[in-house]
């Protein structure tokens, strides 16, 4: 009776439900603490959700283009699980994020205040994103509460009782899952369920964080191998939003996935796989990354669209996760200043993987495919002209790698009429009809590495010029 009375209590979610006989201790931060305003610290008892929401009311409400610095800092070993729901509820409420500070630890009830952490940009229509942020040296822990119980024979009505307390809290975690649109994924439902009072399920590796939604900061980014780098972004990002642990990918431990890079800067790019994810691995994940110098704050985001429906399509991206799904969290290392986010170096191992992509793109027909392009064959950059040929004036200089767009794919132009252009204009004309001719191919690859045609082109800023045949790539 008694063993049938602790597993019905295993439904019972988060927090002990004993409550706890102090009050937490809540104060207001410096904000240099993870970006916090407030900090919870002790267990969570009756009364601390009040004193919650008069510290909140205290506070400006939540208005900048950042999450940081909107923050409550947690560290509580769990507490009452009624206080601690209404407390994720105010969290959420006032679009406040989490956070878990280095050798701080959120265990049992507090996890459920730290899963209502969540951020709105004030222009963006009242829609949000989880913000709930674990340091690397911080602890994180789920469990199923037991029912402070003693060990004798119980009747019918107590049985009943048991029942529906444990009811009861499983409802008020899917109340707060379905008001909030809290990010609670099944994956982290079920190991909460799983995991015995008597032991703790701790976020312990980088693609568990990824998976459950949980940012990991402050960590530096990596540039060792700046192609597995971006592999493990892509499968992390896309594990959070599938709910899928990254790992099990066919990616995972293989370098075949080949990149595309675009837009790129001392401190930003774009980035693109060619498939590799989704329905039959041909969605594309695309990075869009900037640097902005905060080591608690996100680099950018993924998005990868293709899949099937109702699957979620974008996420943020932190700079955890850039480094091996399998990777410790304790093993990560933490960036203490904007000096040590490495967005330096991890950029120019960008640009560097981009030049040797894009600086000897073989050309294989005279016409573009496509109207979108960007720009190869270069160092650094090329010039947009006025009009056909190096004589016209420079209208801006296009960096290596940019989108652009050709304004019509079919319309080769070319500085002159010789018989010089007469013959490679027939050329591209007979090799469309016989691409195998070895001879053609030779002429026409004289022809654009002489600069021969130029197509009219808008460029990523929006102005319109021209740029030789050779310095276009599909």
């Amino acid at each position: 009776m008694v063993q049938g009375l602790r597993r019905l209590a295993l439904a019972a979610v988060l927090g002990g439900m004993a409550g706890a006989g102090h009050a937490a201790d809540i104060s207001l931060s410096d904000g240099q603490d993870m970006g916090c305003q407030l900090r919870i610290d002790g267990p969570i008892a009756k009364g601390d959700g009040d004193r919650l929401d008069v510290a909140l009311r205290d506070l400006p409400f939540p208005d900048g283009t950042s999450p940081v610095g909107q923050r409550v800092c947690l560290n509580s070993s769990g507490g009452s699980l009624v206080e601690a729901v209404r407390m994720g509820d105010l969290i959420a409420e006032r679009f406040m994020g989490t956070a878990v500070p280095e050798a701080a630890t959120c265990e049992s009830a507090c996890a459920l205040v730290f899963l209502g952490g969540r951020f709105a940009h004030p222009e963006a229509d009242g829609n949000f994103i989880p913000d709930r942020v674990l340091h690397p040296r911080g602890k994180l822990g789920f469990h199923a509460p037991a029912l402070a119980v003693e060990d004798r024979a119980y009747g019918r009505d107590e049985i009943n009782r048991a029942y529906s307390v444990a009811l009861g809290s499983l409802g008020e975690i899917l109340r707060l899952r379905s008001d909030h649109a809290a990010e609670i994924p099944d994956s982290l439902f079920l190991t909460i369920l799983n995991t015995p009072a008597s032991d703790m399920t701790y976020v312990e590796t980088v693609e568990q964080a990824a998976r459950w939604q949980i940012e990991v900061a402050p960590v530096a980014l990596t540039a060792e191998d700046i192609g597995a780098a971006l592999r493990h972004a892509c499968l992390n990002a896309d594990g959070g939003m599938l709910d899928q642990r990254p790992s099990d990918s066919y990616l995972y431990g293989s370098s075949n996935l080949p990149f595309t890079y675009a837009n790129l800067g001392a401190d930003h790019a774009q980035v693109t796989s060619r498939g590799g994810f989704r329905a039959e691995d041909v969605a594309n994940c695309d990075m869009t990354l900037r640097a902005d110098g905060d080591p608690l704050d996100g680099i950018g985001y993924v998005t990868i669209e293709g899949g099937v429906a109702n699957e979620i399509t974008r996420r943020d991206v932190y700079p955890y996760m850039f480094h091996d799904p399998r990777l410790p969290l304790s093993a990560l290392p933490v960036a203490r200043s904007a000096a040590e986010t490495g967005e330096q170096i991890f950029f120019a191992a960008i640009q560097a993987a981009a030049r040797e992509e894009l600086s000897e793109v073989e050309i294989r027909s005279c016409w573009l495919l496509s109207p979108e392009a960007r720009i190869v064959n270069v160092n650094d950059y090329v010039n947009l002209r006025s009009g056909p040929g190096f004589e016209a004036e420079v209208l801006r200089k296009v960096p290596l790698g940019e989108k652009v767009r050709v304004i019509a794919t079919q319309d080769l132009r070319t500085p002159g009429t010789g018989e010089r252009v007469r013959s490679c204009l027939k050329a591209c004309n007979d090799l469309a009809v016989d691409s195998s001719d070895t001879d053609l191919r030779a002429r026409v690859d004289r022809c654009i590495a002489g600069n021969v045609f130029w197509y009219e082109i808008r460029d990523g800023s929006g102005t319109a010029g021209y740029v030789s045949r050779k310095f276009l790539g599909d």
